[in-house]
């Protein structure tokens, strides 16, 4: 009876601090949400810049130092591929903005055949042209809403460009430190346990960051050139599309296909061979993402059920928008391991108890 109770109140304790911490995470997200882009990347950018950071210091080279090496590294590659990629992509950007209409058009011409099929069919009238007709009335304001939004972002960009690398700086500088603050605040009852759960999602949450940029890198690069090769029109912001949305887990595919089929429709004269291209071109980027990226680049680094995947995107997605979607996957990945290690540590303590008496 007195494990039983024991047993009880420590399930009771542990779902108590497990929720608090997911509270805990909820609302730091809501409260940090204008800066955690930032965030996000600054972190993202630690797990990439800190094996190189730490082999330099091996090299006998000062912390301070070796720290300013990488940022100087990653600023020097990252304004080399802003150089070369800004004008491409801002530039496909306007030819996007003036094809819009047209894309409109076209999907509305289709559209029309459509609905025509489907009453021949099924005697009912879906007016596919009348919906498509409201949705070019708008064109014209889309089409200047999206330059609109992107001069608006500028002032967020420049913001977001100082802080990325002066909080990147200090991760790789104090994160240690900081990380040990916090586990100084833990009971001795709990210090193992905390070390271990904070161990498991630390190595995971940067396995998982590194191989996302990286597969992210690989598909935009395949895409990009597979859409150049086709002929289809703006292909490098097709294929940093189509990396992108390689983030979000089967629904982002399927969302570039979209994309790539309206561009594909817009082109004039319209080539109907062009689609099958596209689609040759997206099953072979997620082919190579299957089986050469995911095994040797992502590997296990997470090891999800694909339904709790599509749910938590969905839900993440509903709840805190784009970032959501991003955070999705790492933070049910964290929150399972936190879970299982939890629990897994009353049901020994609880076996322990019971040997011990018998």
């Amino acid at each position: 009876m007195n494990n039983q109770w024991t047993a009880s109140s420590s399930y009771f304790k542990t779902t108590r601090v497990f929720l608090s911490i997911v509270a805990i995470f909820f609302v730091s997200i809501l409260l940090l949400s204008s800066i955690l882009v930032p965030i996000i990347i600054s972190f993202s950018l630690y797990s990439l810049l800190n094996p190189f950071t730490a082999w330099l210091i091996r090299k006998n080279i000062n912390r301070a130092l070796a720290i300013i090496l990488s940022l100087l590294l990653m600023i020097l590659v990252s304004s080399l591929a802003l150089l070369y990629a800004i004008p491409k992509v801002f530039g496909q950007l306007l030819q996007l903005q003036e094809r819009l209409p047209s894309m409109l058009t076209i999907i509305e011409k289709y559209a029309a055949i459509a609905n025509h099929e489907i009453t021949a069919l099924t005697g009912f009238e879906l007016n596919f042209p009348e919906i498509f007709m409201g949705v070019l009335a708008q064109s014209s304001s889309v089409s200047n809403t999206i330059l609109v939004y992107i001069s608006n972002q500028i002032t967020s960009v420049i913001i977001a460009s100082i802080l990325i690398p002066f909080i990147t700086y200090f991760l790789l500088k104090d994160y240690r430190n900081f990380r040990n603050s916090m586990m100084n605040w833990l009971p001795n009852s709990s210090f193992e346990l905390g070390w271990l759960i904070y161990h498991r999602v630390a190595t995971q949450l940067q396995d998982y960051t590194r191989g996302v940029m990286i597969q992210s890198f690989i598909m935009a690069s395949v895409a990009s050139f597979g859409f150049y090769i086709i002929g289809l029109e703006i292909p490098v912001l097709m294929g940093i599309i189509t990396g992108l949305l390689n983030l979000i887990p089967y629904i982002g595919p399927i969302i570039s296909l979209i994309f790539a089929f309206l561009t594909a429709l817009a082109m004039t004269p319209f080539d109907p061979s062009l689609l099958y291209l596209v689609v040759i071109v997206i099953f072979s980027a997620q082919l190579i993402d299957n089986i050469i990226v995911i095994p040797y680049v992502i590997a296990n680094a997470v090891n999800l059920h694909p339904v709790m995947v599509i749910l938590g995107v969905i839900i993440f997605g509903n709840v805190f928008g784009m970032v959501g979607i991003i955070l999705a996957i790492p933070a049910i990945a964290a929150s399972k391991i936190l879970f299982i290690n939890l629990y897994s540590n009353i049901s020994n303590s609880s076996k322990h108890q019971t040997l011990n008496k018998t």
